[in-house]
């Protein structure tokens, strides 16, 4: 085996665990090359991480490694984006039945008021229901231009809504407010084109965790994240924006106010209390 490795055995599990923060039973398992409990992207990232913190050269650990790994197979479960969709909301409209029963029944009470209280027959107002019947005319007039209106593109629906208010107060000035711009749902997705290792780090908390994933992953937009990732062949979508990378070595980058830029080993230290991961 090559000095580099021989330099890790003399070094030990327990200062390594301390200056990597990798786990001392993978630590373990790779100076006694034992690949049993880990993934091929999994163990490239910290073999990768040993190379960068001790200066060595594994070559030979990386090759024993696929070897071994071409003839044992693992299954990586896949995450999958949960999308929840929201049902739009419509609004109520009167009916063209009720507006019409609702001026029939103001025609009747209009009779019902004049009708005289004596045994004379009543003289029918003729012209009230003539006025009812023309108000009904108008009302189905309006509902039908109300329909074609709404068939019509955006420019025709404001000119017909400035030209029916004008009929009320011509001398009246009516201003269409703008429609609201829409604003795009934050989010933060990696995708990686194939299997990788991913340590994340809230800033906020402290915590870490880690993920080895082939599909994408969804991180909260809000927080801030120091991130380290086995190899950077992936895409980076951000509150809808897609960017490529395509860097076969591992990469850190620092995720704050929906930005993510790429950093270096030592000011990932600096970000992470001193820690390599």
């Amino acid at each position: 085996m090559s000095n580099g490795f021989e330099k890790l055995k003399s070094i030990g599990v327990q200062k390594i665990h301390e200056a990597t923060h990798i786990a001392r039973s993978h630590i373990q398992a790779m100076l006694q090359e034992n690949f049993e409990d880990m993934n091929s992207v999994q163990l490239a990232g910290f073999i990768s991480i040993l190379e960068r913190e001790y200066s060595v050269d594994l070559s030979e650990l990386k090759n024993k490694a696929k070897e071994y790994f071409k003839n044992n197979s693992h299954s990586i479960k896949k995450i999958k984006a949960t999308h929840v969709f929201l049902a739009h909301k419509r609004k109520k409209k009167l009916t063209l039945t009720y507006i019409i029963g609702g001026v029939a029944l103001l025609a009747l009470f209009a009779i019902f008021i004049i009708t005289p209280s004596d045994d004379e027959i009543p003289a029918v107002d003729n012209t009230v229901i003539e006025s009812a019947q023309s108000n009904i005319s108008a009302v189905e007039i309006e509902q039908n231009s109300t329909a074609a209106d709404e068939n019509s593109t955006s420019a025709d629906e404001n000119a017909t809504f400035a030209d029916k208010n004008s009929t009320v107060n011509k001398e009246e000035k009516i201003e269409v407010p703008s429609p609201k711009a829409v604003i795009a749902t934050p989010s933060f997705k990696i995708m990686p084109n194939s299997k990788v290792w991913l340590g994340y780090i809230d800033l906020a908390t402290g915590k870490r965790d880690q993920k080895t994933f082939s599909d994408e992953l969804l991180l909260d937009p809000a927080k801030e994240w120091l991130l380290f990732i086995g190899h950077g062949q992936m895409r980076v979508e951000i509150n809808g924006v897609i960017t490529s990378f395509d860097n076969k070595n591992s990469m850190r980058f620092l995720y704050k106010n929906s930005e993510l830029k790429e950093i270096d080993s030592k000011e990932f230290k600096n970000l992470n209390s001193g820690k390599s991961w």
